[in-house]
């Protein structure tokens, strides 16, 4: 199922880049010596702003964890563990320049982050795939639990973009600071004498990052032992030239970088650990293979159609399939016998669903004068696990979900 993992990566890609955008005065005025430490929780910016400087990438780190615990708890409430890019646990695990380099060719210190149990076989892992992205893969469009991340992605990065001091103003005003120019000058002084020559640790680890692009597996390897060499002297010197001096500026820059953004910063900070809510179906409805539950509470009248691979449909008008789908609960038709907790069901039974896109349609078809929009939730179960639950509001004609078995 190679989609699914290339929307992994996609999904990757998009927080990394969220991440990069968020890394505060970025490597030019990374300083985290004599060892690279491990990563700040970043609620401490807000009682410590040296803390940015500390840790430049404080402000990604808490965009990784939202993104991450907002796709765990959506995808714990469907069976599955899911541990994304953020690695949440040791966070102050220090890291030695010597060994790992810049963690460019060799590396994170932890290890490969692992993506959560998929299960041993196909059945197992396309469930977990189905879980995390739901079925809209081919349209190019991440859907399940990635697009919960991906909503959590864009309301952080919303919050970064709305900050009245921006990220790039503060690398600028720390590269433009008396004592920063002092100290990448002495910097680069001690960087020469030990056989290298750049500008600032910038220069040093976008070279080896434009090299590594393009290496053979054998040169990567051979650029992996150069790499740890060049941290080991880069972080030698920015100890001796740069510590000092990064103090000096984080005193006079991060109080005011916080303060201005304070909202923002706010907003950004990972909240706790969510729990999915996950819906009560009643247990008095049909299942099987395929089954699709459509709950609200007013009374009103909604109606259920699912339409299966292969084009059959089943709703009120059909309440039976050429494929064995079957509608079995109708509830508040025709705004007659309104029920206090109007529900309303299809299934497959075991056996007898086909495999492929289901496409899930919710019509309001009376509000029985009353006023909207109404809320309701569907709870999709595929092979008695559930794969989609989604709540959604309607004041108008339809909605329409969509998922794989």
């Amino acid at each position: 199922m190679e989609h699914p993992r290339r929307r992994l990566v996609l999904v990757w890609l998009a927080t990394t880049a969220a991440v990069a955008i968020a890394a505060l005065v970025g490597y030019r005025a990374l300083v985290r010596v004599p060892e690279l430490a491990g990563r700040t929780a970043p609620e401490a910016l807000l009682e410590h702003p040296e803390a940015l400087f500390e840790d430049p990438g404080l402000i990604g780190t808490a965009v990784e964890i939202r993104v991450t615990r907002a796709i765990s708890a959506c995808m714990a409430a469907r069976g599955f563990d899911y541990r994304g890019p953020a690695a949440v646990d040791g966070l102050d695990d220090t890291i030695d320049p010597a060994v790992y380099g810049y963690g460019i060719a060799t590396g994170p210190a932890g290890g490969a982050v692992t993506l959560g149990d998929g299960g041993a076989d196909r059945f197992e892992r396309d469930a977990y795939e189905q879980a995390l992205y739901g079925s809209s893969l081919d349209a190019g469009a991440a859907g399940g639990c990635a697009a919960v991340g991906a909503a959590e992605l864009d309301a952080a990065m919303a919050e970064i973009a709305a900050m009245p001091y921006s990220i790039e103003q503060l690398e600028a005003d720390t590269l433009a600071h008396p004592a920063m120019v002092a100290g990448l000058e002495a910097w680069s002084a001690c960087m020469a004498g030990r056989g290298y020559e750049a500008a600032s640790p910038a220069d040093l680890i976008s070279g080896l990052v434009e090299r590594l692009a393009t290496a053979t597996p054998e040169e990567a390897r051979a650029l992996a032992d150069e790499e740890r060499r060049t941290a080991a002297a880069d972080f030698a010197c920015r100890d001796a030239h740069l510590t000092g001096a990064a103090e000096e500026a984080a005193a006079e820059l991060a109080p005011a970088f916080v303060e201005a953004n304070r909202p923002q910063l706010e907003n950004l900070m990972p909240p706790e650990q969510a729990e999915w809510e996950e819906v009560t179906v009643p247990t008095d409805l049909g299942t099987g293979d395929v089954q699709v539950t459509l709950l609200w509470t007013d009374g009103v009248d909604l109606d259920l159609r699912v339409t299966d691979p292969t084009g059959a449909w089943v709703s009120y008008q059909n309440r039976t399939s050429s494929t064995g789908g079957q509608l079995d609960r109708d509830a508040n038709r025709s705004c007659g016998g309104i029920v206090a907790d109007p529900v309303e069901n299809v299934f497959w039974p075991e056996g007898e669903a086909p495999r492929g896109g289901y496409a899930v349609t919710v019509t309001l078809y009376s509000t029985c004068s009353l006023e909207g929009p109404f809320p309701f939730t569907v709870v999709v179960k595929a092979g008695g696990r559930v794969v989609l639950q989604e709540a959604r509001t309607i004041g108008s004609g339809s909605v329409t979900l969509e998922f794989d078995y």
